[in-house]
């Protein structure tokens, strides 16, 4: 059997005006020594980051490894996440990843996943296991993030921590089995549900930890609203 680092593998990248981060981010991940293809799905960004991806794959040495998917508009993060799964899907890639733009996610951490991906079928970057931590959080966000994943593990009978993580890596079979249309939600709602899925379908999950920093640069997509749309979410899966 193979070991997940030798198998071909591509990070999904969700974006809205990230283009402070998006070069570097893709620059960071392709200098990994573990063969990663990059994905963006661009909501067409109106300062011009599907350009910046442009640039990047006419220039870039490893230009073959970026792959840019342009939206028409902003229809949200759940979308953009099932636009570049069904992609990878499409094109035969065997490990999955998803993360976000804005370095609250680093790419450092992505040989922990491979690590990981070979004893699991997904892997969450945590921040609710030993070694995992957030920066840049104020108490209420704490507070309000961890009362949610409590909510999620508590309700859905689910065993992993962060369930409204989007930092993962999955094995392909996991959407083979699992139909994406299937899931209702969009927005960070999305999380809760694929996880939820996963362990309905008897997937193995693991975490492993990683420090969320709370973004430098650009200006953040989430609010507290996203929290109570996952809560909501919730409800409805628990007594669907």
């Amino acid at each position: 059997m193979k070991k997940a680092v030798d198998l071909k593998k591509i990070v999904v990248i969700p974006t809205y005006n990230e283009k402070e981060n998006i070069e570097k981010l893709t620059n960071l991940i392709l200098e990994l020594d573990c063969d990663f293809n990059v994905c963006v799905v661009d909501d067409n960004s109106p300062d011009g980051t599907a350009q910046i991806v442009e640039n990047l794959q006419k220039t870039h040495n490893k230009a073959k490894n970026i792959h840019l998917l342009k939206r028409p508009g902003k229809l949200g993060l759940g979308t953009a996440y099932k636009t570049g799964i069904n992609y990878g899907l499409a094109n035969n890639f065997e490990l999955i990843f998803t993360m976000d733009a804005d370095f609250s996610h680093h790419p450092k951490y992505l040989p922990d996943f491979l690590k990981k991906l070979d004893e699991y079928d997904i892997i969450i970057g945590s921040r609710y296991v030993p070694g995992g931590g957030t920066v840049n959080w104020g108490l209420h966000r704490k507070i309000l993030s961890r009362c949610a994943n409590l909510f999620a593990k508590i309700m859905l009978n689910i065993k992993s921590n962060d369930n409204t993580a989007g930092y993962r890596g999955y094995h392909r079979k996991v959407f083979e089995k699992i139909n994406l249309d299937i899931i209702q939600s969009n927005g960070y709602s999305f999380l809760v549900e694929m996880i939820y899925y996963c362990h309905k379908n008897g997937f193995s999950v693991g975490e492993t930890p990683i420090v969320f920093v709370d973004r430098e640069k650009g200006k953040s997509k989430i609010s507290k609203n996203e929290i109570y749309k996952a809560i909501k979410t919730i409800l409805r899966l628990k007594f669907a």
